[in-house]
């Protein structure tokens, strides 16, 4: 492991201890295993132990960007931002003491945003689970957990989180083990782009059109309707806003320094089990960047005006910059293409250049990763609340603009809001291309 572990050493905090490597903790609450239960479902999750079935690989999703993820036993989190978190369960049918008592084995970051970090740092000092991140999201996360001791939180601990990749690498310059699962569970990790709506225009693609006034009008260039980030107007009606968490208690992430859109792009390859099954392949990513542009968010340091990031122009763009000989987006391209093929792609779906791209970006990373199953992600924050189907629309027509033939597409498992909160989809690693959702 590269980077650094952040600790938070303050009045009698002790470091969190955790099992050992690729050994899942023992769990015995009755607490845990009803969330556990509601989580990844009651035929999954043995009722005197809480225990995961390990033979089985379990996805559920927690709104946005964030699953929770049973693999081999060990149960992951994928960011822990949870959309519309409520003191009661609302449209988002569980609450913050739900996913404390899942208790995690360890938290994955894919960057710092309030989107996808939100909540990280609390359920780490509930739980003891340990967090990946990179090292400048690693340093919000020990400001977060300071101020968590400060608000006197129950069972504050020490937040143990795990810098990957080093501090202001090249995105695609390093590729990092993480160990912690092994040998059940093999991780890499690197650095790839952030979306951004600060770079190249691409005049061939369809646009997802934002619309405040409710509908998505024809454009004369196109001469059809946009797919629109549009919630159905209804939606307020049938889930009556609740109380937020956000007014009881303050557990969000520091929006300060350069952690936000350095993004990591996460591989897990999971052992087969005993007869001899070729391992099980998943990808998560929780943002998707311009790699035909070498393009990404740029995080801007209030003091130069420019991006923390070395080689990014004030756009974001790394103009000139290469890695192993190629542009930053061609190598990203050729790390995905040494992937493929993966049994699932968990992939974001959102572009911030929606109304540029479209989602242009999110089938370049298809292309080279050439998942059997696609799982889409980041459909309830920047994208509306409701809006997922029309997201759906600009995925079909992306493929269909880059002359992707039908045969070729993934098999897409499409989740949509609130329907598909805590459904699990699972996956058996004795019949891998089968799914149940």
């Amino acid at each position: 492991m590269r980077g650094f572990v952040s600790t938070i050493a303050a009045a009698g905090l002790l470091l969190c201890s955790f099992s050992e490597p690729g050994i899942a903790k023992s769990h015995t609450s009755a607490a845990t295993t009803a969330a556990r239960q509601k989580i990844f479902g009651l035929d999954n999750v043995d009722p005197k132990t809480g225990e995961v079935r390990d033979d089985r690989v379990i996805f559920s999703w927690l709104t946005n960007a964030s699953f929770a993820v049973a693999v081999k036993g060990n149960v992951l989190l994928l960011d822990t931002y949870v959309t519309r978190l409520e003191v009661q369960p609302g449209r988002t049918p569980f609450v913050i003491q739900d996913l404390v008592d899942l208790d995690p084995d360890y938290i994955f970051l894919g960057h710092g945003h309030f989107d996808h970090a939100d909540n990280a740092a609390y359920i780490a000092a509930q739980t003891g689970a340990s967090i990946f991140a990179s090292p400048e999201t690693c340093d919000n996360m020990a400001i977060d957990a300071q101020n968590n001791f400060n608000n006197h939180y129950t069972n504050v601990k020490t937040v143990t989180c795990k810098g990957i990749t080093s501090r202001g690498s090249l995105p695609g310059s390093q590729i990092v083990p993480i160990h912690d699962l092994d040998p059940q569970v093999s991780i890499t990790v690197f650095k790839h782009l952030h979306s951004t709506n600060t770079g190249v225009t691409d005049p061939h693609a369809v646009p997802i059109a934002a619309s405040a006034a409710g509908s998505c009008l024809p454009t004369p260039a196109q001469g059809n309707t946009f797919p629109c980030n549009l919630q159905d107007p209804r939606d307020p009606q049938l889930f009556p806003a609740g109380t937020p968490l956000s007014t009881v208690m303050n557990i969000a992430t520091s929006r300060q320094g350069a952690g936000g859109p350095i993004a990591l792009f996460y591989v897990f390859t999971v052992k087969g089990n005993e007869n001899g099954r070729d391992p099980f392949r998943f990808v998560w990513h929780n943002s998707t960047g311009d790699i035909e542009d070498s393009c990404a968010l740029p995080n801007n340091n209030p003091t130069t005006g420019l991006p923390f990031e070395p080689g990014q122009a004030a756009n974001g763009c790394f103009p000139g910059v290469t890695v192993n000989g190629k542009s930053v987006g061609a190598n990203l391209a050729s790390i995905m293409e040494n992937l493929a093929p993966v049994n699932v792609e968990l992939g974001s779906v959102v572009s911030l250049g929606f109304n540029q791209n479209g989602e242009r970006d999110v089938v370049d990373y298809i292309q080279h990763v050439h998942p059997r199953y696609f799982i889409p992600n980041h459909v309830t924050a920047v994208a509306n609340e409701g809006s997922s189907l029309e997201w759906k629309v600009g995925f079909s027509d992306a493929l269909k603009a880059k002359n992707i033939p039908q045969a070729s597409w993934p098999q897409i498992l499409w989740i949509v809001d609130p329907n598909d909160y805590l459904r699990p989809i699972v996956f058996d690693l004795d019949h891998p291309n089968d799914t149940h959702f």
